[in-house]
């Protein structure tokens, strides 16, 4: 722990000797864009008009905002797209701390679109940041923490900058507002050393205050209140009135001086700081901000019982928190406009209040917010290689009506390309072989897609045959339940229709969804246990469509069905040098009974899976997938006696299953 501070301490000074010279460079490289922006009538006035944009975010938002819708302007006549996408991006930023939600979602959309066709990355990533700040602000936490994750696994692996900084912070919040703490102050942390490393002082301090809020959240408010004090004394102590950026850092500083004096009782120094916040002038950024102000001193009021003005500023926070469709904020203003009414023993106005809370909760994070959670941080959704977004037509339109100057040379140029590849395809195809090769290929998918169609059919008549059962013996709340599984299956598989090959994850949904509908069906005499390695579930490769429902339905058809006392199918998948092996064992009457029973009542049932299975992997294997294999084996007790049978299915183990495969 020591050495650590040691660590802090050295970044802090370095730092410090760094920052000195940072106001004078500022006004410098200011004066030095505004002499290329009035000098130059080409490309650098572009680039300049951008830069200062981003200078007077800190000075002067409508300088900013004019400078942005000057270098869209501009960046189009010169045709210089990446610098367009920028400055749809900047103004993006500017109407979403303008609270023009609407407007800042619409740019960062047509900013991304373009990002894309330039194959910008990091921009790509940086936008997706952004937008996840948007919906954040909206309490919309599922698709901010989704756009979050992808700019997190793009920046993961890259160098400091403050595009990765942001995107930390912007991450860390959330995190925070989902009570997940630990997580929260590692990223925290991580992103206050990468402020530390830029020489970022408005970053350092935007890290600072990060950490102190997590303080306040695990309410360790006398540690939350010495980082704020922290912060005004070493980073904030001189005169800084001139940058918005300082200006909203102090005010939040008082606002959560204010909210922790609070915390612990101590009034008189909770209204003082929140008496220096509305102090300070709000800029038209900073106006939703200032509803916490009045929520903190509305509640002091309340507390000391001074109803009159506990009334009147609980109310304008309210009215404020309504304003800016601010769902969190409103959720705690209904909170404390309740906690009012029963202290007043209102009790009508109390259960309005309480009944407009917990419905907005409910619908901010249902029940099934956990698991989608989980999900979207499992997944890595953003990878350099491979990065595909959709783009609206809307959006299309009104980007055509700008690059409309550039349509008919585009038509030229990819006539010509066309017309080329045309002409190389001809040739290539004729002077190989390559073309029958193909050819067959395609016949070969073709035959495995009929093969995989057969699956839907036959796994429906087998499932239509359990509803039937369970009517024919009047037992209607099995009949019930077994529709609701069979309709989760159906949808299932109405979902995967169209490909040939899915995730893993979406296979063994199915297979979750199929093994319930046979539980029901065999009374719950069948037991089935799964083992997804961890890599694999991580990695989550395609697989053929319904390749392994077939499997296990064989397994407690003719293995398990024919026991009296029911039996066991466990499915097991794990890598295998390069491959991933499938494993399905049960403790059924082996294949040699279940041959004999099939055979002494052959219209009782009639068997597609082993053979579909075993075609379907066999034209995969000639299909270019040599490793794929599909077996089986018998297994024997000590004496020799039969104890069930092992399906193992081997695959190889890469996304190589995808629709251009």
């Amino acid at each position: 722990m020591y050495y650590k501070h040691i660590y802090w301490v050295s970044l802090l000074f370095t730092f410090s000797a760094v920052s000195q010279s940072h106001y004078v460079k500022n006004n410098s490289r200011r004066d030095s864009l505004l002499t290329v922006y009035a000098t130059c009538n080409d490309i650098e006035q572009v680039k300049a008009s951008y830069h200062l944009s981003l200078y007077y975010k800190d000075v002067d938002m409508d300088t900013s905002l004019y400078y942005a819708e000057t270098a869209k302007k501009l960046s189009l006549v010169h045709k210089d797209f990446g610098l367009y996408a920028r400055s749809l991006k900047r103004l993006g930023v500017i109407y979403m701390y303008s609270e023009d939600n609407d407007l800042a979602y619409n740019h960062f959309k047509r900013a991304k679109r373009i990002a894309i066709d330039e194959k910008d990355y990091f921009l790509i990533a940086d936008i997706q940041s952004d937008i996840g700040l948007l919906f954040q602000r909206k309490s919309e936490y599922k698709e901010s923490l989704s756009n979050l994750m992808e700019a997190y696994y793009f920046f993961k692996d890259q160098e400091p900058s403050v595009s990765k900084h942001k995107s930390l912070n912007r991450l860390a919040i959330l995190y925070a507002k989902l009570n997940k703490n630990n997580r929260s102050v590692a990223i925290f942390s991580e992103a206050l050393e990468i402020a530390i490393c830029l020489g970022e002082k408005d970053r350092i301090i935007t890290s600072y205050i990060n950490l102190a809020v997590i303080q306040t959240q695990l309410n360790n408010f006398k540690n939350a209140i010495a980082l704020y004090k922290k912060i005004l004394n070493e980073y904030l102590n001189e005169n800084l009135d001139d940058n918005l950026t300082y200006q909203n850092q102090r005010k939040t500083c008082y606002n959560n001086l204010a909210l922790n004096y609070y915390k612990i009782k101590e009034y008189d120094l909770s209204l003082l700081y929140a008496k220096k916040s509305l102090h300070i002038n709000p800029d038209k950024l900073f106006d939703s901000k200032v509803g916490q102000t009045y929520r903190t001193m509305g509640n002091v009021y309340l507390d000391i019982e001074k109803f009159k003005k506990a009334e009147y500023y609980l109310n304008k926070a309210l009215s404020i928190a309504e304003e800016y469709k601010n769902k969190e904020a409103v959720i705690d203003a209904y909170k404390d406009v309740f906690r009012y009414h029963k202290k007043r023993e209102n009790y009508k106005e109390a259960l309005t209040y309480y009944e407009k809370f917990t419905s907005l909760e409910a619908k901010l994070l249902d029940d099934n917010f956990s698991e989608q959670l989980l999900e979207i941080e499992s997944s890595k959704v953003i990878e350099q290689k491979d990065v595909a977004y959709a783009s609206l037509s809307k959006e299309k339109a009104e980007d055509k009506k700008e690059f409309e100057s550039d349509i008919e040379r585009i038509i030229w140029i990819v006539g010509i390309v066309l017309i080329t590849i045309i002409v190389i395809i001809i040739l290539y195809v004729y002077r190989n072989r390559v073309y029958l090769a193909e050819k067959q290929k395609q016949i070969s998918m073709m035959k495995l897609f009929a093969l995989r169609s057969q699956m839907n059919p036959h796994f429906i008549f087998n499932t239509i045959n359990g509803v039937q059962n369970s009517i024919l013996k009047s037992d209607k709340f099995s009949a019930y339940n077994y529709l609701s599984k069979f309709s989760q299956s159906i949808r299932l598989i109405l979902d995967n229709s169209n490909d040939s090959f899915i995730r893993l994850q979406k296979e063994l949904d199915l297979i979750k969804a199929y093994v319930d509908l046979e539980k029901i069906r065999f009374r719950n005499k069948l037991e089935f246990t799964l083992y997804v390695d961890k890599s694999i579930e991580e990695q989550n490769p395609y697989i053929p469509a319904m390749v392994l429902q077939p499997i296990i339905e064989n397994s407690i058809i003719h293995g398990i069905s024919n026991k009296p006392e029911g039996g066991h199918v466990s499915l097991s998948i794990a890598p295998f040098k390069d491959n991933l092996k499938i494993t399905i064992e049960d403790d059924g009457i082996g294949r040699k009974e279940a041959q004999r029973i099939k055979m002494s009542n052959p219209k009782g049932f009639v068997g597609i899976t082993s053979i579909n299975t075993k075609q379907r992997i066999d034209i995969l294997a000639k299909s270019g997938y040599k490793d794929a294999k599909y077996y089986f084996e018998d297994l024997f007790g000590k004496n020799n006696e039969v104890k069930g049978t092992r399906s193992i299915l081997m695959l190889p183990l890469k996304n190589v299953y995808d629709k251009k495969s």
